[in-house]
């Protein structure tokens, strides 16, 4: 973005973490409105598959790797600090300026068992969402449809906010994570009665398959493919609330 009155990444970032106040979230939004360029940028910083190692590939490629992996193998474990949006984003700036392998930030984060698939690995992580996770996020219809836009054009699926409209639950965010280098969209939602849920979505080439459902981290999953893509709605809520939920989407994402 080129224009000087565009907000900054960090003021972007500091708008997706609802640590604006009144005016600066006003001046945000507008913005969303007025320039597609904006809602696309905040779009691009709200994906989870951000390209880090792609931007300091050149630094890495001249890091001492060997060296200093035994190095980090060596110093003893310890639980790491929380990270804001902003200080992960320095950190893993300043891991790959300092010539350590950035990917070690992302380890952080465990795998599911091995063997257990995309949807283990979604369920651990939707099992730490609670309602305050979702409650400040940016409600804005225009940043939403930037969002769908970008999670749809990488999966191959176009998404509209009415496309993936959930009874009874209000959508809050799409972004996109990569599971051993698959890509997985997941579209967030909040319901009053049950807390948070999530659709995901990942391309598949194992053809339609009908409801299935599912227990996983203490919550339900209904699960469904078609010709070209796997879903996966996962919750608190009751297996008779998912799946009208999932029969919803399936319809309204038949294209």
């Amino acid at each position: 973005m080129t224009d000087l009155n565009a907000p900054s990444d960090e003021l972007l970032v500091a708008y997706l973490d609802g640590e604006l106040d009144a005016e600066q979230r006003r001046f945000v939004v507008d913005q969303l409105h007025a320039h597609p360029a904006v809602a696309e940028r905040l779009a691009a910083l709200q994906c989870a598959d951000m390209p880090f190692k792609a931007a300091f590939e050149g630094v890495l490629d001249e890091a001492p790797t060997e060296r200093l992996n035994a190095m980090l193998k060596a110093l003893p474990a310890r639980e790491p600090p929380a990270l804001s949006r902003r200080r992960f984003l320095a950190v893993a700036a300043s891991f790959a300026v300092a010539g350590v392998v950035a990917d070690r930030l992302f380890m952080a984060w465990p795998h599911a068992e091995s063997g257990q698939g995309w949807r283990a690995s979604v369920a651990e992580y939707m099992a730490l969402y609670t309602p305050q996770t979702l409650e400040n996020l940016s409600d804005d219809r225009a940043a939403h449809v930037a969002q769908l836009r970008s999670v749809g054009t990488q999966l191959g699926l176009p998404l509209s906010p009415d496309a993936v409209s959930l009874p009874g639950a209000e959508f809050r965010r799409a972004q996109i994570l990569n599971y051993d280098g698959v890509l997985i969209g997941q579209l967030t939602y909040l319901d009053p009665r049950h807390g948070p849920l999530a659709l995901c979505i990942t391309a598949s080439q194992k053809g339609p398959a009908g409801l299935a459902t599912e227990q996983r981290r203490g919550m339900n999953v209904v699960y469904w493919s078609n010709a070209s893509h796997g879903f996966m709605l996962i919750g608190r809520n009751p297996f008779d609330d998912l799946q009208i939920m999932a029969r919803s989407a399936e319809e309204r994402l038949l294209g």
